[in-house]
């Protein structure tokens, strides 16, 4: 879309095409598996409680978020379903999330101890998963932690133990690895069987290993960047089952508030270093690396490989060169960045572009989750043959108006 709205700059968001990717992913589960919308970070950058709702209508069985305060958030906005909380509780936080039906993740003995201590303060079982470490290398019971722990752990008062998870390292990019993972998870979940313990609820699935691995969908799968519309690294479109076709529901969007003439020798931004090659209009774009646009990852190359395409791409951005340059579309075509991308405003090279001028509205890319939060998200959804536009911004308190 990006041309309704009257923001600088601005994030939209399809709350269709987020329904259209739940139901997708739910049509391809068997009956009985259940559907844990992951709704972290955020809801991705998408917008937590927007995107909870219509995961919700779409008959996700379960949420899932990082942190408690999310969930805590959830249940106030009205959602009652289940959310799992990843993360270990620190202490003080479970009087909380206990208060609220959150459920809990519990990685070590000490852990279910608070829990089941806050239980019995607010007068309500606490609801846990036990966390298995099988290699992710973060959090949760090593098998040989929980076998020591298990005893004290099976009569804490209060403390129901709904599910048994754990958290594939690498579901796309090592099968070898992966399946090792599964193969310590599922022999402790039959060694706890041999000693007595059934727990219902199994789950070991993201995105990349509900696609990868059917056959491991158990009782529930954890899916994020699918409802989003995005496929977990090393997953090819071509791959995808028959039936699942996902929609992207995200853009970046800003405009353009000023339009600079520049001379061939100039330079431009700060430190000087891009200098222009011709005669040309620079776009200057209200938006910069305070905002999120331009900021990615630093990871630590993995291989050879990672660490050469790095190296081509640090070399290409110093010699100008279209594989290393970020990029900013607009209706007539593509526009490079020269010069740093600043604090708050960026410098785009429109001069080959025709029909360019102050307001044109321009499209970035950016990582979703780096997006600052008080950059207005626009909401678009059809409701009875009418497209409908809702805003959010941080004076809004996350709700949609």
């Amino acid at each position: 879309m990006g041309q309704a709205v009257e923001f600088a700059s601005w994030v939209e968001v399809d709350l269709d095409a987020i329904a259209g990717n739940v139901a997708a992913v739910r049509g391809l589960l068997e009956h009985g598996v259940r559907l844990l919308a992951v709704v972290k970070a955020d809801g991705y950058g998408h917008g937590l409680l927007p995107v909870a709702r219509v995961a919700v209508d779409q008959g996700a069985e379960m949420l899932g978020v990082t942190h408690p305060g999310d969930g805590v958030a959830l249940r106030q906005a009205g959602i009652a379903i289940p959310v799992l909380v990843f993360r270990p509780l620190l202490p003080g936080e479970e009087d909380a999330a206990v208060k609220h039906g959150l459920t809990l993740s519990v990685g070590s003995l000490p852990q279910a101890e608070r829990l089941s201590a806050a239980a019995g303060r607010i007068g309500r079982t606490a609801v846990a998963h036990l966390k298995i470490e099988t290699g992710m290398g973060r959090t949760g019971f090593t098998p040989e932690a929980l076998r020591a722990a298990l005893d004290k752990l099976l009569i804490l008062p209060g403390l129901q133990l709904e599910g048994i998870y754990t958290h594939f390292a690498a579901a796309s990019g090592d099968p070898d690895f992966t399946r090792r993972q599964y193969r310590i998870f599922n022999d402790m979940v039959e060694e706890l069987r041999e000693r007595g313990v059934q727990i219902p609820l199994r789950h070991v699935c993201n995105s990349a290993a509900t696609l990868l691995y059917p056959e491991w969908r158990l009782e529930m799968v954890r899916v994020g960047n699918l409802l989003y519309g995005q496929l977990p690294a090393g997953i090819k479109e071509h791959t995808l089952p028959d039936g699942l076709r996902l929609k992207d529901p995200w853009s970046f969007w800003t405009r353009v508030v000023h339009l600079q003439p520049v001379r061939r020798g100039d330079t431009v931004g700060y430190g000087r270093t891009q200098r222009i090659a011709r005669d040309t209009v620079l776009a200057v774009l209200p938006i910069g690396y305070s905002d999120g646009f331009g900021l990615d990852v630093a990871a630590r190359p993995a291989d050879w490989v990672d660490l050469l395409k790095l190296l081509v791409k640090t070399a290409g951005s110093f010699f100008g060169l279209p594989l290393g340059i970020h990029h900013v579309t607009v209706d007539t075509g593509t526009a490079p960045v020269l010069g740093r991308i600043g604090m708050e405003l960026t410098c785009v090279d429109v001069g080959k572009l025709p029909a360019v001028s102050v307001g044109t509205p321009v499209r970035l890319s950016g990582r979703r989750t780096a997006i600052k939060a008080s950059i207005p998200r626009v909401y678009v959804e059809e409701k009875a043959d009418q497209t409908k536009i809702h805003c959010r911004n941080v004076l809004d308190n996350g709700e949609i108006r």
